[in-house]
């Protein structure tokens, strides 16, 4: 059963469909293979209506072999397609992460410490507390786990093949100068 504090204020209400606010920044691993993505996000809200996560203020990370880079979206949406895929879309443009999932994303609610650790950590280009964050955050979770400090997902986590049309991906962050 789902409680909400009500406020005395009515300005502090939420507004109707808003769903519920949390309190706490998050995690969110939304690709994972070829190249592991996850965003840093600053509040997140449930839209029980329309059947999605509202991820806002969202630092969009991605690391590559060959590099790595970030990016700022005022939103990112989590959501289930018709085909049953769990998607991390960008409302303005409808454009979606690369690797839509079978299973549900996990996202993990961290601290506001952490939060502004990562945000600086992407600001310094500093990378290795990243993964660390990314391998500590998830590696506990149902179905990964950790092997040498690097993280382990299940086979079809993240790793989705869709018949989404190339023009339709967002495209990955820039990759920072080394």
């Amino acid at each position: 059963m789902e409680t909400q504090t009500k406020s005395a204020h009515p300005a502090e209400q939420p507004k109707a469909g808003a769903g519920r606010s949390f309190p706490d920044p998050s995690l969110a691993l939304v690709e994972f293979g070829d190249c592991l993505g996850f965003l840093i996000t600053a509040r997140t809200e449930r839209d029980a209506p329309n059947r999605r996560i509202i991820l806002k203020k969202v630092a969009y990370v991605r690391l590559e072999p060959e590099g790595w880079g970030g990016t700022a979206y005022p939103e990112i949406h989590v959501q289930q397609n018709e085909e049953g895929l769990f998607m991390a879309v960008e409302p303005r443009t409808g454009k979606v992460l690369r690797h839509p999932s079978r299973p549900r994303y996990e996202i993990a609610f961290i601290s506001k410490d952490i939060f502004e650790c990562a945000i600086q950590c992407i600001k310094e280009r500093k990378r290795e507390p990243l993964c660390e964050l990314v391998a500590v955050t998830f590696g506990t979770r149902q179905g990964f786990s950790l092997e040498a400090g690097n993280l382990l997902a299940p086979e079809d986590y993240a790793a989705e093949r869709t018949a989404v049309p190339e023009d339709k991906f967002l495209s990955p962050p820039p990759r920072f100068q080394r």
